[in-house]
């Protein structure tokens, strides 16, 4: 197989490279959008949208109450809460659709000059981002209590998928379009 020949590609190739990373870019600015919208992009963040239900036992027909200060600009804001039912699908739907994208970043990888120890550790980025991301959420819905730690993780994997889609979008346009481009 001949590795790292994107840039001497048709120009065909190239642009639908490029053209999926640009659009794969846009979708992900919206996907940040909901991120920021729905969840958080901070551990703690995370770990309060996803915790499961709690734990603590109370005895039937007992009530509790506690005193808790309340900020005034706080009781418009309303809270997204991601239950077990709505994790379930969102894995569903979007560990495939992790898994599709790391699979067409690393076909394009394929084609770019790189060492194969460069390759390859774009490649096990681009798939290990998912699991990283997947593995606190559920971590944090499971465990609550571990909730920040699995949170970081969380986030962790998020921000490694964007740094694998910008190294392989940055790498592509240069070597593409700047630099040793057959036209």
């Amino acid at each position: 197989m001949n590795l790292g020949r994107l840039s001497q590609s048709p120009f065909e190739v190239r642009l639908a490279a490029t053209l999926f990373l640009l659009v794969l870019g846009v979708a992900n600015i919206f996907g940040a959008l909901q991120v920021s919208s729905f969840a958080s992009f901070t551990p703690a963040g995370v770990a309060r949208t996803v915790a499961g239900p709690s734990r603590a036992a109370t005895a039937p027909g007992a009530t509790t109450a506690t005193e808790t200060p309340v900020d005034l600009a706080d009781l418009d804001r309303t809270e997204h809460h991601i239950h077990r039912e709505l994790l379930v699908q969102d894995s569903h739907v979007h560990i495939p659709v992790y898994a599709m994208t790391a699979a067409f970043l690393a076909l394009i990888v394929f084609g770019l000059r790189l060492s194969s120890r460069g390759r390859s550790a774009l490649i096990a980025l681009a798939f290990a981002a998912p699991c990283a991301d997947f593995t606190g959420l559920w971590g944090a819905h499971l465990f609550p209590r571990l909730g920040i730690a699995f949170g970081t993780l969380a986030v962790a994997g998020g921000f490694a998928m964007g740094l694998a889609y910008l190294a392989v979008l940055v790498l592509t346009l240069h070597q593409c379009w700047l630099t040793g481009a057959k036209e």
